[in-house]
């Protein structure tokens, strides 16, 4: 079979068995792969209303149909679930191997169920699966030392999917890691691993993938390769890679400072890319990859890959830190103990702004690193502080009564992007499938480098939209959004999988396909139009400083806007897509 193995694995923990199941063909021509066919299958395996934390959530790992092949940053992974975090629908990536050697062992996709009754690991290698007790050996390790032992120990090309001890402690933040310092980091994946007792997954395979016409697709991949994908517009990546965000960003008034309190950092200078380009001691590329943006650093005796904008961000300009030997060592303390830095930053900043305001006292201050360092340990382990820090920002405010502290939607923590600096950005956080997230639409693309205006909502609704179908179009590929992509570019690849010229307008349909089959997931558990909300102060509080000082974008424009925003995506007042939406678009699930 081109480009698909046939074959889903199924390994049910409660029984500790492992089924081999015929790929749904059908739905992978509706949907074809990554995100698409994820949900897909999600529709059918998460039984209604399911608790996430309860042995019926399944855990879902899928490949992108050009994993394994020459198809540049397709070697990425989805892992979707219900989120322990949000009660949504959670698809998170995640680069580096895993998801090529899966490929190699012979599946598309692996379907985990039930909850072992002790923690395990559980070993694939070419369509044998063995589960390994994790304890008392793996149980409590940290991701670097797993994979450490795994590889020397069943063999060095072997690959890990684990968690840390966040995962193990349900944080329900918690991420996974492959390859020590990829994380598919956001929603909590890792604690619903971690509550399946499964502490890796480890696989290696040695098969290969077919690609049809090998002849004429490697043609067009190396065509491809010189004229899209090395190109100017993507050699960022490789010279500075996600850092030279920062500056950006905080020149635009839009980098989240001292929790959300103003957008613009004093200390932006210190962290930067240029900060870091002098502590770069190479680059790393995920398989697959020419464009090696993995940027690694050496910090106090010690070798690293980040921080990555996001993590600067949140978790230094939005904490007040500008110490960068701190920054790097609580990204790397997040990597190892397997939680998610966006979440983390969150929090530890929402923390900070507590004792400002006199409601709870943390021993967390802006500005000062000290306990600051200790904060994901505490989290990972639910000791001390961390008790009350790892139930998540949304929740802590809860907690001590002051919700509006919390920059959330859905009850995922939003990225480094002030939509006050990217008024686009409030609705594309608002509307996101599995709450505040700039890979869903990233809005302030164009706002930043003025092709749009960046302090109105007009016209933003439909560009919202745009975004959103193309996104989840690359995310079936698995195409990284680090990339510069274009339908045309995907269309290029589709050819080879459908066997067919096919047209842009086709794509994009498969793009909104999978968007509204998010949405029904969606709605089924409950998220619906009173969610997809921004903060108040996000919307009525202007920054006191920077290049976007004084702007308010107002409730009123961001309720229209949404309205604006469900009608061009044909769905009702309530956000509810109409039956002649899903017939049009050809989904095959209805609520």
């Amino acid at each position: 079979m081109d480009f698909y193995t046939g074959k889903v694995l199924r390994l049910d923990l409660t029984r500790l068995t492992a089924t081999d199941e015929a790929l749904n063909l059908e739905w992978a021509r509706l949907y074809a792969g990554g995100k698409g066919l994820l949900f897909r299958y999600l529709y059918e395996e998460l039984p209604p209303g399911t608790d996430p934390w309860s042995p019926d959530n399944p855990l879902i790992l899928a490949t992108g149909p050009f994993a394994g092949t020459a198809v540049a940053t397709c070697s990425r992974l989805v892992v979707g679930c219900k989120s322990p975090l949000t009660g949504g629908l959670l698809d998170s990536y995640v680069g580096g191997s895993f998801g090529p050697e899966l490929k190699f062992a012979g599946y598309d996709m692996v379907i985990l169920s039930g909850r072992a009754s002790g923690p395990v690991v559980i070993r694939i290698e070419d369509g044998r699966v063995e589960f390994i007790p994790a304890a008392p050996r793996y149980w409590g390790m940290v991701t670097s030392e797993i994979e450490q032992d795994v590889r020397e120990n069943m063999g060095p090309w072997h690959k890990v999917l684990s968690i840390g001890p966040g995962g193990e402690n349900l944080v329900p933040f918690a991420c996974l890691s492959t390859d020590q310092y990829h994380k598919a980091g956001r929603g909590g994946a890792g604690a619903v691993m971690g509550a399946k007792n499964v502490k890796a997954l480890v696989v290696r395979g040695t098969g290969s993938v077919g690609v049809g016409d090998a002849r004429a697709f490697a043609r067009d991949m190396l065509r491809l390769q010189n004229e899209r994908v090395l190109t100017v517009d993507n050699m960022w990546t490789f010279e500075e890679g996600t850092p030279i965000m920062v500056d950006l960003v905080d020149q635009a008034g839009g980098l989240p400072t001292c929790n959300w309190q103003t957008g613009s950092f004093g200390g932006a200078g210190l962290i930067n890319s240029q900060a870091l380009l002098q502590r770069r001691t190479r680059v790393r590329a995920c398989t697959q990859c020419p464009l090696a943006c993995r940027q690694v650093h050496a910090f106090n005796g010690y070798e690293c890959e980040g921080p990555e904008y996001e993590t600067l961000g949140v978790c230094g300009a939005n904490c007040g830190i500008s110490d960068l030997e701190a920054l790097a060592a609580f990204n790397r303390e997040c990597d190892e103990l397997g939680i998610d830095t966006i979440a983390s930053g969150a929090v530890v900043a929402l923390a900070m702004g507590l004792r400002e305001a006199g409601v709870a006292d943390y021993g967390l201050e802006f500005g000062d690193p000290g306990g600051y360092v200790e904060a994901p340990r505490l989290i990972a382990t639910r000791s001390g502080i961390g008790a009350d820090l790892a139930l998540g920002a949304k929740a802590l405010t809860a907690k001590h009564g002051r919700p509006g502290l919390a920059a959330e939607v859905k009850s995922m923590d939003m990225p480094a992007y002030d939509p006050r600096a990217f008024y686009g950005m409030a609705l594309a956080y608002a509307t996101s499938d599995r709450g505040a997230c700039h890979m869903r639409a990233f809005a302030a693309g164009e706002e930043l480098f003025g092709a749009r205006a960046p302090d109105t909502l007009e016209g933003k609704a439909q560009h919202v939209v745009d975004l959103q179908d193309f996104g989840a179009l690359a995310w079936t590929g698995i195409w990284c959004a680090n990339m510069a992509l274009d339908v045309s570019f995907v269309a290029e690849h589709f050819r080879h999988l459908w066997r067919w010229e096919v047209g842009e307008d086709e794509l994009l349909t498969l793009g909104a396909r999978v968007w509204n089959l998010g949405r029904l997931l969606n709605l089924r558990e409950g998220l619906g139009a009173g969610d997809d909300s921004m903060p108040s102060r996000l919307l009525k509080v202007p920054h006191p400083n920077g290049s976007a000082a004084g702007r308010i974008i107002g409730q009123e424009a961001f309720q229209a806007a949404l309205s604006e925003y469900y009608a061009i995506r044909g769905w009702d007042a309530h956000g509810v897509p109409t039956e002649d939406r899903l017939s049009m678009l050809g989904v095959d699930v209805r609520l």
